[in-house]
């Protein structure tokens, strides 16, 4: 049974980095069928709750602007789907709904689901893509930034913690890691702590393994991890996405919060 990935489309952009991606990610995965989704914003979610009410001038230019934005999108898209090499016919989705329940209700019934970074003044429906792909779809979720390379899979580092958010990205990433020629593990370690252990998951899985073992100091960690994927030519990096809160405005974990914000090489992460 063929794995099912899904691309979510937010600006005409980053449309081809995430198409690519996605095809790459099929080609890790032994063959996958891709559903691209975009997504329009309803006129009345964009209302401010000190505004009483949105007039029909106002829903008539959301709602225009909406439709060129998905039309843009999809002229991308078509001239992508001419040239797509992969199993399975590409799937358009075009819908309009709140941007949590959508990537939900189509996250889902996913394998995988592949979104842009963010930019540092991105808009909110970026945002609002990548916070419900990675925690209410629980879904294994590959960011993209935009600069990032999308033949990923040949180096590839692991951020490892012992806790189930790494633990759930690591056996996502089994089933797209299997061919790579390297393999790498980031252990953080305070000092005069026992140095961490390779994860016994990927030992019972057979995989060759360098370890690398960063004392944690006063800098972000995160900075850390990302400076030493590079310096090991990492193109993936694979790691857990911790939050300190449920909340709708929630808290993300120090080196999630990094890498979102700072990251260049795609990223896998699981909640």
């Amino acid at each position: 049974m063929s794995n099912v990935i899904l691309a979510v489309l937010t600006k005409v952009e980053t449309v081809p980095c995430i198409l690519a991606a996605a095809e790459r990610l099929g080609v890790l995965l032994g063959g996958a069928k891709i559903e691209a989704l975009v997504m329009r914003v309803p006129p009345l979610s964009t209302i401010l709750p000190t505004e009483e009410s949105l007039t029909k001038e106002q829903e008539q230019h959301i709602r225009q602007h909406e439709a060129e934005r998905s039309e843009a999108i999809r002229h991308v898209f078509d001239k992508w789907k001419e040239r797509h090499g992969g199993t399975g016919e590409p799937s358009w989705i075009d819908e309009e709904g709140i941007i949590e329940a959508l990537v939900k209700k189509w996250g889902e019934r996913a394998d995988y689901i592949i979104v842009g970074q963010p930019p540092a003044h991105g808009s909110r429906a970026e945002y609002d893509a990548l916070h419900a792909a990675l925690f209410v779809s629980e879904r294994p979720v590959l960011m993209m930034p935009t600069q990032a390379g999308t033949d990923f899979g040949k180096t590839v580092a692991i951020a490892w913690r012992d806790d189930k958010f790494s633990l759930h990205a690591v056996m996502d990433a089994l089933h797209c890691i299997q061919r790579s020629a390297s393999l790498h593990v980031l252990m953080g370690y305070r000092e005069g702590a026992q140095l961490p252990q390779i994860p016994e998951v990927l030992t019972e899985h057979g995989m060759a393994v360098a370890e690398h073992d960063l004392l944690i100091g006063k800098d972000p960690f995160g900075a850390q991890l990302l400076a030493k994927a590079h310096e090991v030519n990492a193109d993936l990096l694979v790691m857990g996405a911790f939050v300190h809160s449920a909340w709708r405005n929630m808290l993300f974990g120090g080196v999630t919060r990094y890498m979102l914000d700072h990251a260049d090489l795609p990223v896998l992460m699981r909640h």
